[in-house]
């Protein structure tokens, strides 16, 4: 993640990616990625604890896109919603960044420029 969630829902991320690590280590090599899994909701609700079954395939595909697990109904809060979509464009922008220096760099090779 390009920042780590606060509160509860750190927590719980950290607790879900422990079960994770722990399929990898004693099961990796009957997993297909079509096996069902139970994961922590990532809600930021102080009092929720419930789970949410996922296949491993999901559970990757979630993590990759740095979506939380959310149960049924549950929802981030405005808050946590800005933050991510705050991280998206810090991101996207940071990588463009280095896009157009690699660019630059083509450009003066390019042009007979060591740089």
């Amino acid at each position: 993640m390009a920042a780590k969630r606060t509160g509860r829902s750190a927590h719980r991320t950290e607790v879900n990616q422990n079960i994770r690590m722990a399929v990898k280590r004693f099961e990796a090599p009957t997993l297909d990625g079509e096996e069902s899994w139970d994961f922590l909701c990532e809600c930021d609700a102080d009092d929720c604890g419930q789970w949410v079954t996922l296949t491993l395939k999901r559970y990757e595909a979630l993590l990759r896109a740095d979506e939380p697990i959310l149960a049924a109904g549950h929802e981030l809060s405005r808050g946590q919603l800005a933050r991510g979509r705050s991280r998206k464009l810090a991101d996207d922008a940071h990588a463009l960044q280095a896009q157009a220096e690699v660019q630059q760099m083509r450009a003066g090779r390019n042009l007979g420029r060591d740089e």
